[in-house]
C-alpha cells in the first residue's frame, strides 16, 4: 500500500496559483481586520500609481542587484541549491508553460502583498519601522527554510532580501517597487534554475 502522505513530485499549475491566491486573501484578512477605519484607503495606497515609473524602476534595478549577488555566489560556488523535495518541485514547475510566470509573478505578487502590504503595513501602524521590518523579514526568511533546509547562507540572504523589499514599501509607500523587484529576481533566477538542471 503506497504512502498517502507522499511528497508530491508534481503540481498543476493551477494549483500553484491558488496557493498563491491563498497568501493574497491572507494578506487581505489581516489589513481588514488588524489595520481600524483606513483600511480602504490603504489598501488604495498600497496601489497608489504616483511615480509608477519611479517605483518599478526601483524595483528592477534592487531585483537585478539581488539576482547577480546570489549569481555570483552561486559562480564561485559559495551557495549551492539544495537537493530536497522542494527544490524539485520548483524544477518540475519551471519546465511547464508558463512555469517561469508563475514562480516570478505569482510568487513576487502574492509575497508581497502579504508580507511587506498587510505584515509590515499592519506592524509599522503599532510599532517602529525598524522593528517591524526586522520581524516580517524574519517571518519571509522562515517561510522559505523548507525550501532551501541546508543551507544557512541562503537563509541569510533571503532575510537580507527581506529587509531590502521591506525597504523599498517602506520607502515608495506602495507595492509596486518590491513586487517588482521580487519578480525580476525570481525570473532571473528561475531561469538559471532551469538552465542548469
Amino acid at each position: 500500500m503506497e504512502n498517502s502522505n507522499k511528497f508530491p513530485q508534481d503540481i498543476p499549475l493551477k494549483s500553484v496559483w491558488e496557493s498563491f491566491g491563498i497568501f493574497v486573501l491572507i494578506g487581505f484578512l489581516m489589513i481588514v481586520i488588524f489595520y481600524g477605519g483606513n483600511r480602504i484607503e490603504y489598501i488604495r495606497s498600497l496601489w497608489k500609481i504616483d511615480g509608477l515609473l519611479d517605483q518599478v524602476f526601483s524595483g528592477c534595478i534592487i531585483g537585478i542587484l539581488f539576482a547577480v549577488i546570489v549569481v555570483f555566489l552561486y559562480k564561485m560556488k559559495w551557495i549551492q541549491l539544495p537537493k530536497n523535495e522542494y527544490t524539485e518541485l520548483i524544477i518540475q514547475i519551471l519546465k511547464k508553460r508558463y512555469g517561469i510566470v508563475t514562480i516570478a509573478l505569482g510568487a513576487g505578487l502574492s509575497e508581497e502583498i502579504l508580507f511587506r502590504g498587510a505584515m509590515l503595513g499592519v506592524l509599522v501602524s503599532y510599532f517602529s519601522p525598524v522593528f517591524s521590518l526586522v520581524i516580517v523579514s524574519a517571518i519571509f526568511m522562515a517561510l522559505h527554510i523548507p525550501q532551501y533546509k541546508g543551507s544557512v547562507l541562503i537563509h541569510v540572504i533571503i532575510f537580507i532580501m527581506g529587509l531590502g523589499l521591506g525597504g523599498l514599501f517602506l520607502w515608495t509607500e506602495a507595492l509596486w517597487a518590491p513586487i517588482t523587484a521580487h519578480a525580476v529576481y525570481n525570473g532571473f533566477l528561475s531561469l538559471l534554475m532551469k538552465k542548469n538542471e
